[in-house]
């Protein structure tokens, strides 16, 4: 079997054709796109530090966001508490208040029903002795002098009165 031989001519052209091919590429592909490549590599880590950085910032932020959230929540309950203390505070006034309305009002009742049975006493008095006047003139027949009727007949409820009750 013959073994078939290349040609060289075309072999060596194809060489030095590749040759210069990388070459060229060497000198004005591979630079500019290793350039590149190195650009983006270090864009790629520098997004990534600052992502990490972010993440780390973000956390902390979150950290200092819940402590203020707690502070918050705690000035909350303290205000909660607080106003529960006024209104307590002020419930307890307003039935001060009326309990003291109430006292004022039972003792303004009380003086004024103390008014009326005496008022109601006086007229009871006056009735009696009208009625014993009354009841004297008849029994008597006469008609004697009303000043010393009504004198006479009101020191005798006025003993009555004095007497101790049984």
């Amino acid at each position: 079997m013959d073994m078939v031989l290349p040609d060289l001519t075309q072999l060596l052209t194809t060489a030095v054709g590749f040759l210069l091919f990388v070459w060229v590429l060497a000198k004005f592909a591979w630079g500019p796109i290793l350039n590149l490549l190195d650009q983006r590599r270090e864009k790629i880590d520098s997004d990534f530090k600052a992502a990490e950085s972010n993440l780390a910032e973000s956390e902390q932020l979150k950290h200092e966001f819940e402590l203020k959230l707690s502070d918050i929540k705690v000035i909350e309950r303290e205000k909660i508490q607080e106003a529960v203390h006024k209104g307590e505070e002020l419930s307890e006034t307003i039935v001060s208040k009326a309990r003291h309305q109430a006292e004022e009002t039972k003792h303004k009742v009380e003086q004024d029903l103390d008014m009326e049975l005496h008022k109601a006493q006086l007229e009871l008095r006056d009735s009696v002795v009208n009625m014993a006047i009354g009841a004297a003139e008849k029994v008597i027949g006469e008609r004697l002098d009303d000043d010393l009727h009504r004198k006479l007949i009101s020191d005798y409820i006025a003993q009555i009165g004095e007497q101790p009750h049984a």
